[in-house]
């Protein structure tokens, strides 16, 4: 198919109506705006000192720290003109905050302490054993001590330190770790405390309010922990309450503050003066009346529509145009990079192959229905992007299936349908047509190849590059010298002289000439100057580049084999989980082993399959034909559900 055709929209006026005409052209949601100096190679100031400071980012930070996840943003509705001043933004939102500063304050204060007692149940549990009595342990005053744990192969080195004054005591073993306290006197702590760091030893300060024995300073503390998860479960509800009655204000503050924010940072993009504005971008010729019914509605600026600028150093963006079938595929062009506006648009071309050489590669009738089946439901239940692409390589897996006469494995089931028909060309056995599989892959690699060439011919002619559209190894040497390379191995594998010697060794010696002069003639033929380098220099660089041109066609040409050596590999597969099954189920076929193993097989070879096509996509057909240069056509616009700069609300509440 082709790419979207734009029109360059230019909208100036007065400085005060700057607002209005880009919110405009955000309701419009089909304007790609252009940074308007760049495009016009302007010196003009563009957003900077006419521009002022966006009065609204502060207004929408502190609406953010109220935490409006807890919330529901409606994103399909549009903010009121005029609805709200920042003041008036910061004082509502000042107002909400003081409700829920202390009810924050006390869910942080909550939230800490129970954290603080279930890491404090950890190591009281470890203690239950132990008659030690925590109360009377934290009133020494001449004695201080350190709980935490340490690595179990650490322990033994304690030994090299029996005089340092310190004794440390265990008390539990677990996942390589040993649980326990060290105590030592007041004089002798700090060097206690670094010789236990040498050891990875991992302090824990425990609630200083214990008291008792460990078992029953546990007891205490999942009372205490209960009753502050009581606490907290109140303070939350009563946040909660906040929140559902200013929900409703707090909507309609957000969706304007983060509406007019855009529509501020937007005047970046624009050339400014003290009275005047310039505003630029993109609009497809196919929603050209859409976008006027939004911006013919702005009173008092001039808008003027043209075609894009040939010659200027911004790239127009690009929008792929697509039918049913190839639409899907735009994502694997869009991995590669899109093609510039004055490009083609190779999807068509990646769709077909694609789904072509998956179904040779992956040819079994069941398994490609199923592979179908998954692929739909993807896309209509989950709207999975990968889903439309495996419903059609699965349907194209089953067409060949049907040749090979696979399915599910079963490599004989559909030959008394072939012989009731009267086809006795039909089934293609894989096994058993080896040589076929192999020239064939190889044949449909070669055309591929002589296609892409063509393509990239066509490309080069319209941008007048005729250095690679008429020299070039993909251009109309390199496709000569690949037919006529093609002619004689052809020749020398059927026995026959398909052409006479003569015309074969022009078709091969004259195009390698032009080829290796490619850069004199191509400037020659554009009537440009071309300054030759030292003559050693363009023989040395010429002789190798060609001499990888010769290395490209052949094993380019010879990639494709892959396409062969998968059905082979498919069936090789299958043949293995039928030999399992019989093995498993004596006389009868083990069904379960077959069903888990066309799933396995499914799984495993559709990926490797579906990636060995994608490669060849890449490597053999877009690096002789495609240049993904381009940029996207994204219309500008606003998104209300990104909370991502959020702070957290005990963030908020230590604020």
């Amino acid at each position: 198919m082709s790419i979207e055709k734009l029109e360059l929209v230019s909208i100036a006026g007065d400085l005060p109506q700057l607002n209005e005409a880009i919110t405009a052209c955000l309701r419009s949601k089909v304007f790609h705006i252009e940074n308007a100096a760049k495009l016009l190679g302007s010196a003009e100031d563009s957003g900077g000192a006419y521009g002022t400071t966006n009065p609204y980012a502060e207004p929408l930070r502190s609406l953010l720290e109220l935490d409006l996840r807890k919330i529901k943003i409606d994103p399909d509705a549009e903010p009121l003109p005029a609805e709200f001043t920042p003041e008036q933004i910061l004082s509502e939102t000042k107002r909400i905050s003081e409700r829920l500063k202390d009810v924050r304050a006390g869910i942080a204060s909550a939230s800490k302490q129970i954290t603080d007692y279930e890491s404090a149940a950890i190591h009281l549990k470890h203690l239950q054993r132990s008659e030690l009595d925590l109360g009377e342990l934290t009133k020494c005053k001449h004695i201080l001590y350190r709980f935490g744990r340490m690595p179990e192969e650490n322990v033994q080195k304690l030994e090299f330190y029996s005089d340092a004054g310190f004794i440390f005591q265990a008390y539990h073993t677990a996942h390589e770790y040993v649980w326990g306290f060290y105590f030592a006197s007041q004089e002798r702590i700090m060097s206690a405390d670094a010789i236990m760091k040498g050891l990875l030893f991992e302090r824990y300060e425990l609630p200083p309010d214990l008291t008792g024995t460990p078992e029953q300073a546990l007891a205490d503390l999942q009372i205490k922990q209960t009753e502050r998860k009581a606490e907290l479960e109140k303070l939350e509800k009563e946040e909660s309450s906040i929140y559902e009655t200013e929900a409703e204000q707090l909507g309609r503050m957000y969706r304007f503050a983060k509406y007019e924010s855009e529509v501020w940072k937007l005047r970046s993009q624009c050339i400014l003066m003290p009275e005047k504005f310039s505003l630029m971008g993109y609009v497809p010729v196919s929603e050209k009346e859409t976008f006027k019914k939004y911006i013919d509605k702005v009173p008092e600026i001039s808008v003027t529509y043209e075609a894009p600028w040939a010659d200027s150093k911004v790239q127009p963006p690009v929008r792929l145009k697509n039918g049913w079938f190839t639409k899907p595929f735009n994502m694997f062009v869009e991995m590669y990079g899109l093609p510039n506006y004055n490009g083609y648009n190779p999807t068509t071309f990646v769709a077909i192959t694609y789904t072509l050489l998956f179904g040779i590669m992956f040819g079994d009738l069941g398994q490609g229905l199923v592979l179908a089946l998954i692929g739909w439901f993807l896309d209509k239940k989950k709207n999975f992007s990968l889903g439309a692409i495996m419903s059609r390589i699965g349907v194209s897996s089953a067409i060949f299936g049907a040749l090979y006469g696979s399915v599910f494995g079963f490599e004989e089931a559909l030959d008394p349908l072939y012989e009731k028909l009267g086809i006795s060309a039909l089934p293609l056995h894989a096994m058993e047509n080896t040589n076929l599989f192999i020239f064939g892959a190889v044949g449909i690699g070669a055309a591929i190849i002589i296609i892409s060439i063509l393509v990239n011919i066509c490309v080069r002619l319209k941008q007048r590059n005729y250095e690679e559209a008429v020299f070039g190894n993909n251009g109309l040497a390199g496709l000569v010298f690949f037919g006529g390379a093609l002619l004689l191995v052809l020749g020398i594998v059927t026995g026959k002289q398909l052409v006479s010697k003569p015309v074969v060794i022009i078709m091969l010696v004259l195009p390698l000439l032009l080829m290796f002069f490619r850069e004199p003639l191509g400037h020659m033929m554009a009537h440009k100057h071309y300054e030759m380098p030292g003559i050693g220099d363009f023989i040395a660089s010429n002789f190798f580049e060609c001499f990888e041109f010769l290395l490209g066609y052949a094993t380019n040409t010879l990639s494709f084999i892959r396409v062969g050596g998968f059905v082979f590999s498919h069936a090789g597969l299958m043949s293995v989980v039928m030999l399992l099954s019989e093995m498993i189920g004596g006389d009868h076929k083990s069904w379960l082993t077959i069903i888990i193993g066309n799933a396995f097989v499914m799984c495993l070879e559709g990926l490797i399959v579906g990636i060995q096509v994608l490669r060849l996509e890449f490597y053999e057909v877009f690096s002789r034909c495609y240049d993904g240069d381009g940029k996207p056509f994204t219309p500008i616009s606003v998104t209300f559900d990104d909370f991502s700069d959020i702070r957290q609300p005990e963030q908020a509440a230590n604020a």
